[in-house]
């Protein structure tokens, strides 16, 4: 599991690992058939009206780290919905926001994504806690509405302006293999009432540590995002018919090799280890371009 905590198990490793992810992603197909791209004065009438009828946080608050100051990273969603990032700059805020992949962001001032931020936001009391999807990973939310509160806050703090493009493209499906389910073990999440300090809503954590792949409460969609966005770099559609959350842990190591010279190749290795394999196919591919965005307002 990443260590969201600890400065030099955290960023040093998170940063580690998408640097290797970045040197070694497998090439991608090209694509065609694009959409009409809209036109700037659509651009942010797109924008403006997102921030009208959008929900939003009833209070949030933001913060740049300062350079070269020791700091945590990753996502925590509380029970009630109030959500807290730690130190994830403004292409990894829109990543979260719209829940998409570092590939599928690109345009914006590049020095403002050498900035992170600590965000500490809260819904509005007229949102029932119960009601909001608690379950969340390091780079992730999985609440829609929660998402959909963090976009109209980058639209209103750092004046974010943006198109979709969706183009259809190459993509993969993520199936079963054979006919034998893959042998997996039901999560083992314990109850809130049983401990009321347990962090259930922690989820999607995929990792190699010591050469052996583990994971925690992951569900298949999980799985499908995880290799999209640190493998194939292209869309992955879950249509294993896999449903629920899964705990795991590898029988055997990777080669120490393909460890340190092929992350992609590793995760590719997980899927097959699974019982899982990815198809080639045809599909959609949604693509997000920052056409404008400034340092955030004041609190």
């Amino acid at each position: 599991m990443f260590f969201r905590s600890a400065y030099s198990a955290g960023v040093t490793r998170v940063s580690a690992f998408l640097s290797l992810t970045l040197a070694s992603t497998l090439a991608v197909g090209t694509v065609a058939n694009a959409l009409p791209v809209p036109s700037q004065d659509q651009v942010a009438t797109q924008a403006e009206k997102q921030s009208g009828v959008l929900p939003e946080f009833e209070v949030a608050t933001i913060k740049p780290v300062p350079s070269n100051t020791p700091h945590s990273v990753g996502v925590t969603v509380y029970p009630g919905g109030r959500v807290v990032i730690k130190g994830i700059s403004l292409k990894g805020l829109v990543q979260i926001a719209f829940h998409l992949s570092s590939w599928q962001i690109s345009g914006g001032d590049q020095s403002l994504d050498g900035v992170p931020y600590d965000i500490e936001a809260k819904p509005p009391e007229a949102v029932p806690g119960g009601a909001l999807n608690l379950r969340y990973s390091l780079f992730d939310i999985e609440d829609e509405h929660l998402r959909q509160m963090l976009q109209s806050l980058l639209v209103q703090r750092f004046q974010l302006k943006f198109h979709r493009e969706e183009k259809t493209g190459n993509v993969y499906v993520l199936e079963q293999s054979g006919k034998t389910p893959p042998q997996l073990v039901a999560a083992k999440v314990k109850s809130k009432d049983a401990n009321p300090q347990e962090d259930t809503s922690w989820s999607g954590d995929f990792d190699l540590v010591d050469g052996r792949w583990s994971f925690f409460n992951a569900s298949m969609p999980q799985l499908a995002k995880f290799v999209s966005s640190y493998s194939v770099r292209r869309p992955v559609l879950d249509e294993t018919g896999i449903t629920g959350s899964y705990d795991y842990r590898s029988p055997s190591q990777v080669d120490p090799e393909t460890q340190r010279n092929d992350f992609p190749g590793c995760i590719l290795i997980l899927v097959k280890e699974l019982g899982l394999k990815l198809k080639p196919a045809k599909g959609p591919v949604d693509m997000l371009i920052i056409d404008h965005a400034e340092a955030p307002s004041p609190n």
